[in-house]
C-alpha cells in the first residue's frame, strides 16, 4: 500500500547538544560528519521530492538527529526558513524537529511557531532518574514534565523517544517510562533499545564489564510489551528500533540492533493476541493435535512471524501436528471448529 504522508529527514548530528550521553556517537547511526547548512537542506528536499508520488497527501520536513532547540537562535532560523517556499506551494505541508527537554523555553518555541513546526519530539529515553544520570543525559525527569507541559501551551504536537536498556534500566522502570509517558499523552512515541555503539562511552562500559545491553529476544519481549500498552491507550508508536545504518551494523558493538526490529517486535505483539485465540479456541480440549486458524489479512504477516516463527511457536508450545491458517477481513484471529 503506497504511503500517504512522507517525511522528509534532514539529519543533523550533535547540532547544539551540550552533552555527550554515554550511547550517542550520532554520525555512527547517520552517516553524517558535516555541519549541515542551508544549501544543504535544500538539495535533500528537492532530491526528496523527486521521487515523492503524486499520491501522496502530506510532506513533512523534520530534522533528526542533533538538540535542535540547544542550536543558537539564527541558524535554527535560517535552516527552518528553508521549508518556507516549498510551504508558501503547498509543497511541504508542516516541519518537525528533535530535541532535549531541557532546551525547551519561551522563545525558543516562539521561533519554532514562527517557522511552521508542528511536532516537537523530546529525546526523553527514561523517566528514571537514577538510569538518566547514569546515561549522562544531564537533565532529570521534571524537565520532561515542565517541556510538555509548555509545549502544550504552545500548541505543539508532542513526541517522546524512550531508550529501555540503558545503564541501570530494568524491566520495571521501563514500564514504569510507560506509564509515565501515557500520563502525560503525547501524539507519537519512539521506542530506541539501547544499543552500543563504536566510540562511545557505552562501548567503554561494555568492554569494562560495567555495562551488559539487552538481547535482540529480550528487547523484543520487553518492547512487545511496551507496544502493547502504548496502543491500549490509543498512542501512536511510528518507530521501534534504530533506522538502518550506513554504511551499516559494523557501527555496532553489540546490543539489540536489528535491521526488522520493529517487525520484529510487532510481531511478538501479535503472536500474545494469537496465543490468547488458540488458549480459548482449544479449551476443554486437551486432546486437539490439528487446529484451523483465521487470520486479519491486514496484518497477516505480522500474525505468522519472520520464518513462520509464530506459527511454529504455537504449533510446538501446544502439542499440534498440524496447523492450517487462512485469511479473512477480521479484527482478530479465531480458531476454526
Amino acid at each position: 500500500m503506497a504511503k500517504k504522508n512522507i517525511t522528509i529527514p534532514v539529519f543533523i548530528p550533535h547540532s547544539g547538544c551540550p552533552h555527550q550521553c554515554v550511547f550517542c556517537n550520532q554520525w555512527r547511526v547517520t552517516g553524517v560528519s558535516e555541519k549541515i547548512l542551508p544549501e544543504s537542506v535544500h538539495d535533500i528536499i528537492k532530491r526528496y521530492l523527486s521521487s515523492i508520488p503524486e499520491s501522496v497527501d502530506k510532506i513533512e520536513l523534520a530534522f533528526f538527529g542533533g538538540s535542535f532547540t540547544a542550536i543558537p537562535l539564527n541558524e535554527q532560523a535560517q535552516l527552518l526558513s528553508t521549508a518556507i517556499p516549498y510551504i508558501h506551494d503547498g509543497i511541504i505541508h508542516s516541519v518537525r524537529i528533535s530535541t532535549r527537554p531541557d532546551y525547551i523555553d519561551s522563545s525558543k518555541l516562539d521561533l519554532l511557531k514562527e517557522f511552521n513546526v508542528k511536532t516537537v519530539e523530546l529525546g526523553v529515553q527514561s523517566f528514571s532518574d537514577k538510569v538518566l544520570k547514569a546515561s549522562g543525559r544531564g537533565h532529570g525527569s521534571v524537565e520532561v514534565i515542565e517541556a510538555v507541559s509548555l509545549l502544550r501551551q504552545y500548541g505543539f504536537r508532542v513526541g517522546i523517544q524512550l531508550m529501555p536498556g540503558l545503564p541501570g534500566d530494568t524491566s520495571e522502570s521501563a514500564i514504569m517510562s510507560v506509564h509515565k509517558t501515557i500520563e502525560l499523552m503525547p501524539d507519537d512515541v519512539r521506542i530506541y533499545p539501547a544499543v552500543v555503539l563504536k566510540d562511545t562511552v557505552l562501548e567503554k562500559m561494555f568492554y569494562e564489564n560495567k555495562y551488559v545491553p539487552l538481547t535482540i529476544e529480550e528487547a523484543v519481549d520487553l518492547c512487545s510489551v511496551m507496544y502493547r500498552m502504548f496502543r491500549e491507550k490509543g498512542i501512536n508508536v511510528i518507530r521501534m528500533g534504530l533506522h538502518p545504518m550506513e554504511p551499516g551494523s559494523e557501527n555496532v558493538v553489540a546490543g539489540p540492533y536489528h535491521d526488522a526490529l520493529g517487525f520484529l517486535i510487532k510481531s511478538r505483539y501479535r503472536r500474545q493476541i494469537l496465543e490468547s485465540a488458540v488458549k480459548s479456541g482449544i479449551e476443554g480440549n486437551s486432546g486437539i493435535r490439528k487446529l484451523s486458524l483465521l487470520i486479519p489479512e491486514k496484518m497477516k504477516e505480522e500474525y505468522i512471524g519472520m520464518k513462520k516463527e509464530n506459527i511454529l511457536y504455537i504449533k510446538n508450545k501446544y502439542y499440534l501436528n498440524n496447523i492450517v491458517y487462512s485469511f479473512a477481513d477480521i479484527s482478530e484471529p479465531l480458531v476454526l471448529r
